[in-house]
């Protein structure tokens, strides 16, 4: 992506496979299915849109104490 020119809409989506229509408005595009394969992003080439998958990590929990016992 060009660090010039910013995305018109960033969305976080679950697959890397996924589809654009450029929105509901009546000034979207033809349906386009992107992979974004090997990098976690891809570009809709109509409406620029930025497509990011969503972190697969968990949200860390605190570790438990180890107790001591007497």
């Amino acid at each position: 992506m060009n660090p010039q020119i910013s995305p018109l809409e960033t969305l976080h989506v679950n697959s890397k496979k996924i589809s654009c229509n450029g929105g509901s408005t009546t000034l979207g595009h033809p349906l386009v299915y992107l992979n974004m394969g090997k990098n976690d992003y891809v570009i809709c080439p109509y409406c620029s849109k930025y497509f990011t998958i969503k972190s697969k990590t968990k949200p860390s929990s605190p570790k438990p104490k180890n107790k001591i016992k007497k």
